[in-house]
């Protein structure tokens, strides 16, 4: 990236960043992945419950591996034998939920495909603070494009990485499938934090995730 294109993503950010607080998010720019988890480690209080959104962006971060030796009692999701309908319903009374988003307007709104609805919930109810870490290549200007950005890139680039049979997996856009393996079960736009800074949105000045 050169210093042009570098000044202009930063600008978006800043204008990103104050419609977010605007909208009672919590916000922090991270410059790199490797900020992640010394960012994380000063803001979990001790002995805290932590549950996770399912997240390409955690993985590659690290965030995962660092939780299961890090002070603080980890709903595993991803744990050998757990049953995972359990933890999912545990991680609404967590204390802090992780995860990502599919997309992060500049209107400072974040938009969520899911499945079952394990990320999103505890998003909108539950855990007492809630971190979203995200990449810029999730940032877009407004809905129509956030929507776009999950059925042209998040929702295929899953069915992939899961194995799953559906039409987006094999030509690259959602058609609006009715199939048993679809992954799409609801989408959810949150437009403002209700309990001021109870979600905190990470900009992390990377790629990460779908």
């Amino acid at each position: 990236m050169d210093l042009y294109q570098e000044t202009i993503i930063n600008r978006t950010i800043d204008r990103t960043v104050r419609s977010l607080n605007v909208n009672q998010f919590e916000t922090t720019i991270l410059e790199t992945k490797e900020e992640v988890i010394p960012f994380l480690e000063r803001m979990l209080p001790q002995n805290a419950t932590i549950a996770l959104g399912g997240s390409m962006t955690l993985e590659s971060c690290g965030v995962v591996d660092w939780l299961r030796t890090a002070d603080v009692k980890l709903i595993d999701r991803y744990a050998e034998n757990v049953n995972r309908d359990a933890a999912f319903h545990q991680g609404f009374n967590a204390d802090v939920f992780i995860c990502s988003s599919n997309a992060l307007t500049v209107e400072g709104e974040l938009i969520n495909t899911d499945g079952t609805g394990n990320r999103v919930g505890p998003m909108i109810f539950g855990p007492k603070k809630v971190f979203v870490i995200i990449g810029i290549n999730k940032l877009v200007f407004n809905q129509e494009e956030g929507i776009k950005r999950i059925k042209h890139v998040a929702a295929p680039a899953n069915c992939e990485r899961l194995g799953k049979n559906t039409p987006c997996r094999q030509i690259g856009e959602c058609i609006n499938c009715h199939v048993q393996d679809r992954i799409c079960g609801a989408t959810v736009i949150m437009h403002r934090s209700h309990t001021p800074k109870r979600i905190h949105v990470v900009i992390v000045k990377e790629t990460l995730g779908y």
